[in-house]
Protein backbone atom coordinates (compact mmCIF):
# COMPACT_ATOMS: atom_id res chain seq x y z
CA UNK A 1 0.00 0.00 0.00
CA UNK A 2 1.64 3.24 -1.17
CA UNK A 3 2.11 6.18 1.20
CA UNK A 4 0.11 8.48 -1.08
CA UNK A 5 -3.17 6.61 -0.64
CA UNK A 6 -5.93 8.48 1.18
CA UNK A 7 -9.71 8.66 1.60
CA UNK A 8 -11.77 11.79 1.09
CA UNK A 9 -15.22 12.88 0.03
CA UNK A 10 -15.62 13.20 -3.72
CA UNK A 11 -15.79 16.68 -5.28
CA UNK A 12 -17.14 17.75 -8.70
CA UNK A 13 -13.59 17.80 -10.11
CA UNK A 14 -13.47 14.00 -9.60
CA UNK A 15 -16.23 13.38 -12.14
CA UNK A 16 -13.90 12.66 -15.09
CA UNK A 17 -11.79 10.25 -13.04
CA UNK A 18 -14.88 8.41 -11.79
CA UNK A 19 -16.20 8.12 -15.35
CA UNK A 20 -12.83 6.72 -16.46
CA UNK A 21 -12.93 4.09 -13.70
CA UNK A 22 -16.42 3.08 -14.83
CA UNK A 23 -15.18 2.70 -18.42
CA UNK A 24 -12.21 0.66 -17.24
CA UNK A 25 -14.49 -1.63 -15.23
CA UNK A 26 -17.15 -2.27 -17.89
CA UNK A 27 -18.69 -5.75 -17.79
CA UNK A 28 -16.63 -8.55 -19.29
CA UNK A 29 -15.92 -12.12 -18.23
CA UNK A 30 -12.39 -13.31 -17.56
CA UNK A 31 -11.37 -15.15 -20.74
CA UNK A 32 -9.81 -18.06 -18.86
CA UNK A 33 -12.84 -18.45 -16.57
CA UNK A 34 -15.49 -20.70 -18.13
CA UNK A 35 -17.90 -20.00 -15.25
CA UNK A 36 -18.46 -16.45 -16.60
CA UNK A 37 -17.23 -14.56 -13.58
CA UNK A 38 -15.13 -11.44 -13.29
CA UNK A 39 -12.40 -11.18 -10.69
CA UNK A 40 -11.67 -7.64 -11.81
CA UNK A 41 -15.18 -6.40 -11.10
CA UNK A 42 -17.32 -4.13 -13.25
CA UNK A 43 -19.84 -1.30 -13.10
CA UNK A 44 -23.25 -0.96 -14.72
CA UNK A 45 -25.58 1.96 -15.34
CA UNK A 46 -25.13 5.47 -13.93
CA UNK A 47 -24.57 8.39 -16.28
CA UNK A 48 -22.26 11.34 -15.72
CA UNK A 49 -25.26 13.37 -14.56
CA UNK A 50 -26.12 10.67 -12.02
CA UNK A 51 -22.54 10.58 -10.75
CA UNK A 52 -22.64 14.36 -10.43
CA UNK A 53 -25.77 14.08 -8.30
CA UNK A 54 -24.20 11.35 -6.17
CA UNK A 55 -21.16 13.53 -5.56
CA UNK A 56 -23.38 16.50 -4.69
CA UNK A 57 -25.24 14.30 -2.19
CA UNK A 58 -22.15 14.24 0.02
CA UNK A 59 -21.93 10.46 0.51
CA UNK A 60 -19.50 9.53 -2.28
CA UNK A 61 -15.96 8.73 -1.13
CA UNK A 62 -12.85 8.31 -3.23
CA UNK A 63 -9.65 6.37 -2.71
CA UNK A 64 -6.88 8.66 -3.89
CA UNK A 65 -3.29 7.80 -4.68
CA UNK A 66 -1.49 11.13 -4.58
CA UNK A 67 -3.37 13.09 -7.28
CA UNK A 68 -4.94 10.02 -8.89
CA UNK A 69 -8.42 8.68 -8.10
CA UNK A 70 -7.97 4.92 -7.74
CA UNK A 71 -11.47 4.02 -6.56
CA UNK A 72 -14.78 5.36 -5.36
CA UNK A 73 -17.81 4.34 -3.31
CA UNK A 74 -21.12 6.06 -4.04
CA UNK A 75 -23.80 5.81 -1.37
CA UNK A 76 -27.37 7.01 -0.76
CA UNK A 77 -28.85 7.91 2.63
CA UNK A 78 -32.40 6.94 3.59
CA UNK A 79 -34.41 9.61 1.75
CA UNK A 80 -32.54 9.14 -1.54
CA UNK A 81 -32.78 5.35 -1.30
CA UNK A 82 -36.56 5.52 -0.89
CA UNK A 83 -36.76 7.70 -4.00
CA UNK A 84 -34.76 5.20 -6.08
CA UNK A 85 -35.96 2.58 -8.57
CA UNK A 86 -34.49 -0.19 -6.41
CA UNK A 87 -36.81 0.77 -3.55
CA UNK A 88 -39.81 0.59 -5.85
CA UNK A 89 -38.88 -3.03 -6.67
CA UNK A 90 -38.06 -4.14 -3.12
CA UNK A 91 -41.00 -6.57 -3.11
CA UNK A 92 -39.09 -8.77 -5.58
CA UNK A 93 -36.80 -9.87 -2.75
CA UNK A 94 -39.53 -12.07 -1.31
CA UNK A 95 -38.67 -11.28 2.32
CA UNK A 96 -42.26 -10.73 3.43
CA UNK A 97 -42.58 -9.62 7.06
CA UNK A 98 -38.80 -9.34 7.45
CA UNK A 99 -38.73 -6.68 4.73
CA UNK A 100 -41.68 -4.81 6.20
CA UNK A 101 -39.89 -4.65 9.54
CA UNK A 102 -36.82 -3.14 7.85
CA UNK A 103 -38.92 -0.56 6.02
CA UNK A 104 -39.68 1.21 9.30
CA UNK A 105 -35.98 1.79 9.96
CA UNK A 106 -33.63 4.37 8.40
CA UNK A 107 -31.71 2.63 5.63
CA UNK A 108 -28.73 3.47 3.45
CA UNK A 109 -27.68 2.11 0.06
CA UNK A 110 -24.14 1.47 -1.15
CA UNK A 111 -24.81 2.16 -4.83
CA UNK A 112 -21.40 1.49 -6.36
CA UNK A 113 -18.03 0.33 -5.06
CA UNK A 114 -15.14 0.37 -7.52
CA UNK A 115 -11.37 0.13 -7.18
CA UNK A 116 -8.85 -0.16 -10.00
CA UNK A 117 -7.62 -3.79 -10.32
CA UNK A 118 -4.12 -3.28 -8.95
CA UNK A 119 -2.94 -5.30 -5.91
CA UNK A 120 -1.62 -2.15 -4.25
CA UNK A 121 -5.21 -0.89 -3.88
CA UNK A 122 -6.57 -4.05 -2.27
CA UNK A 123 -6.23 -2.86 1.33
CA UNK A 124 -7.27 0.66 0.48
CA UNK A 125 -10.36 -0.74 -1.25
CA UNK A 126 -11.45 -2.50 1.94
CA UNK A 127 -10.97 0.76 3.87
CA UNK A 128 -12.99 2.58 1.19
CA UNK A 129 -15.89 0.12 1.56
CA UNK A 130 -15.73 0.42 5.33
CA UNK A 131 -15.69 4.21 5.26
CA UNK A 132 -18.63 4.48 2.84
CA UNK A 133 -20.78 2.22 5.01
CA UNK A 134 -19.60 3.78 8.29
CA UNK A 135 -20.50 7.24 6.99
CA UNK A 136 -24.07 6.09 6.32
CA UNK A 137 -24.31 4.77 9.87
CA UNK A 138 -22.93 8.08 11.13
CA UNK A 139 -25.75 9.79 9.18
CA UNK A 140 -28.30 7.76 11.18
CA UNK A 141 -28.88 4.64 9.07
CA UNK A 142 -29.66 1.43 10.96
CA UNK A 143 -28.83 -0.86 8.01
CA UNK A 144 -27.05 -0.48 4.68
CA UNK A 145 -28.02 -2.52 1.62
CA UNK A 146 -26.19 -3.04 -1.66
CA UNK A 147 -26.45 -5.17 -4.80
CA UNK A 148 -23.76 -7.20 -6.60
CA UNK A 149 -24.28 -8.77 -10.03
CA UNK A 150 -24.56 -12.58 -10.04
CA UNK A 151 -25.78 -13.34 -13.62
CA UNK A 152 -24.96 -13.44 -16.50
CA UNK A 153 -21.45 -12.58 -15.22
CA UNK A 154 -20.71 -13.04 -11.53
CA UNK A 155 -18.91 -10.05 -10.03
CA UNK A 156 -16.28 -11.49 -7.69
CA UNK A 157 -14.28 -8.34 -6.96
CA UNK A 158 -16.52 -6.63 -4.41
CA UNK A 159 -17.69 -9.74 -2.56
CA UNK A 160 -14.54 -10.08 -0.37
CA UNK A 161 -14.83 -6.37 0.48
CA UNK A 162 -18.43 -6.86 1.58
CA UNK A 163 -17.51 -9.97 3.55
CA UNK A 164 -14.81 -7.97 5.35
CA UNK A 165 -17.43 -5.52 6.66
CA UNK A 166 -19.92 -8.20 7.70
CA UNK A 167 -22.41 -8.06 4.82
CA UNK A 168 -25.17 -10.72 4.79
CA UNK A 169 -26.96 -11.88 1.62
CA UNK A 170 -30.71 -11.17 1.75
CA UNK A 171 -31.78 -12.54 -1.62
CA UNK A 172 -31.65 -11.56 -5.29
CA UNK A 173 -33.35 -9.07 -7.57
CA UNK A 174 -33.78 -8.83 -11.35
CA UNK A 175 -32.55 -5.71 -13.11
CA UNK A 176 -32.29 -4.53 -16.71
CA UNK A 177 -29.72 -2.26 -18.31
CA UNK A 178 -30.01 -0.96 -21.84
CA UNK A 179 -26.36 -1.71 -22.66
CA UNK A 180 -26.18 -5.29 -21.30
CA UNK A 181 -29.77 -6.56 -20.97
CA UNK A 182 -31.18 -8.69 -18.13
CA UNK A 183 -29.16 -8.91 -14.91
CA UNK A 184 -29.68 -10.83 -11.66
CA UNK A 185 -28.04 -9.27 -8.61
CA UNK A 186 -27.50 -10.54 -5.10
CA UNK A 187 -28.73 -8.16 -2.39
CA UNK A 188 -26.60 -7.75 0.73
CA UNK A 189 -27.23 -5.98 4.02
CA UNK A 190 -24.84 -4.66 6.67
CA UNK A 191 -26.14 -3.86 10.16
CA UNK A 192 -24.80 -1.05 12.32
CA UNK A 193 -23.78 -3.67 14.89
CA UNK A 194 -21.65 -5.48 12.31
CA UNK A 195 -19.22 -2.53 12.28
CA UNK A 196 -19.12 -2.04 16.05
CA UNK A 197 -16.25 -4.04 17.62
CA UNK A 198 -17.77 -3.63 21.09
CA UNK A 199 -20.80 -5.65 19.99
CA UNK A 200 -18.78 -8.57 18.60
CA UNK A 201 -18.10 -11.73 20.60
CA UNK A 202 -15.51 -13.11 18.19
CA UNK A 203 -12.11 -11.67 19.14
CA UNK A 204 -10.84 -12.09 15.59
CA UNK A 205 -13.74 -10.02 14.24
CA UNK A 206 -13.19 -7.42 16.96
CA UNK A 207 -9.56 -7.09 15.99
CA UNK A 208 -10.40 -6.86 12.27
CA UNK A 209 -12.94 -4.09 12.85
CA UNK A 210 -10.52 -2.12 15.02
CA UNK A 211 -7.89 -2.40 12.30
CA UNK A 212 -10.39 -1.15 9.72
CA UNK A 213 -11.40 1.76 11.94
CA UNK A 214 -7.78 2.72 12.50
CA UNK A 215 -6.89 2.38 8.81
CA UNK A 216 -9.88 4.44 7.63
CA UNK A 217 -9.08 7.11 10.23
CA UNK A 218 -5.44 7.21 9.12
CA UNK A 219 -6.33 7.42 5.42
CA UNK A 220 -8.88 10.18 6.01
CA UNK A 221 -6.40 12.28 7.93
CA UNK A 222 -7.32 14.96 10.48
CA UNK A 223 -10.50 16.96 10.16
CA UNK A 224 -12.39 14.60 7.81
CA UNK A 225 -15.69 12.98 8.88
Amino acid sequence: MSSGQHLRLAVPADLDAIAEIKLHLRMRADPEDTSQSSRGGFLLGTSRDQYARLIAGGHTWVLGDDERVAGFAAALPDAELRASELWQRRGQLGLGEDLRALEDLPLGYLDQLAVLPDPKYRIGGVALAYQAVASLFAAGCAFVVTTVVDKPVRNLASRPLLAAIGALRLGSIDEHYADVGAITSDVFMVSRAALDPELQTDERVQAQLRRLQALASKLKGPGRD
